[in-house]
C-alpha cells in the first residue's frame, strides 16, 4: 500500500507545482501534440496534450490513490493496479476534457497578418500612382488603420472600398472592390 501512497503523493506534488508555478506559456512550447501541427508551424488551436505533465500528474494521482484505497480494503496488488490504471485513465480523460474545454474558450483579439489578406477597407488617405497611402479595415472587432499600395501602381480615392490581396509588412497591396 506504501507505494501507491507514494505513486499518488509525487502526482500530487507535481500537479501542484505545475499549477502554482507552470506559466501560461507551457501550452505554448511543450505540451501540444505533432498533429496540432505546431511543429510544422500551423495552427495550434488543438490545445493541450494528454501527455501534458499535468494530465501525466492527474493519472499517477488517481493511480496511487485508487490503488492504495483497495489495497487497504484487501484487495491484491494486480487488482489494485488494474482498479489505479483504469482510474487514472478515466481521471485524466476527464482532466485533459476540462483543459481543453478552457483552452477553446480563449479568445484573442491579435490579427495576424495573413488575417487580412481578402478583408475589405475603406481608403483613408489617397494612395497616389506607385505611392502609398492609408486604408482603414475592421478586423475581430477592431478597426486598423495601415500603409496601402495598389496592386497595379495606379491611384486610389479617397473613400474608395479596397480589399488586400497581400500583406508583405511594409505596407498592404490592395485592389478596388464595389461598395460594401
Amino acid at each position: 500500500m506504501l507505494v501507491f501512497v507514494m505513486i499518488a503523493l509525487a502526482g500530487l506534488l507535481f500537479l501542484l507545482v505545475s499549477a502554482l508555478f507552470g506559466g501560461q506559456d507551457d501550452f505554448a512550447e511543450h505540451e501540444f501534440s505533432a498533429e496540432a501541427g505546431y511543429e510544422a508551424g500551423g495552427d495550434v488551436d488543438a490545445g493541450p496534450s494528454p501527455f501534458s505533465i499535468r494530465i501525466l500528474s492527474l493519472f499517477a494521482t488517481a493511480f496511487g490513490a485508487v490503488g492504495a484505497i483497495t489495497r487497504y480494503y484487501g484487495q491484491s496488488y494486480p487488482v489494485s493496479s488494474a482498479a489505479g490504471v483504469l482510474s487514472g485513465l478515466v481521471f485524466g480523460f476527464l482532466g485533459w476534457q476540462l483543459i481543453r474545454l478552457f483552452w477553446k474558450q480563449q479568445a484573442s483579439s491579435t490579427v495576424e497578418s495573413g488575417e487580412l489578406i481578402g478583408a475589405t477597407g475603406v481608403v483613408k488617405t489617397a494612395i497616389p500612382a506607385s505611392g502609398t497611402g492609408e486604408i482603414s479595415v475592421e478586423l475581430k472587432q477592431q478597426r486598423l488603420y495601415m500603409p496601402a499600395r495598389s496592386k497595379d501602381g495606379g491611384p486610389v480615392a479617397e473613400g474608395a472600398f479596397v480589399r488586400i490581396t497581400a500583406n508583405p509588412g511594409g505596407a498592404a497591396v490592395v485592389e478596388m472592390v464595389e461598395e460594401k
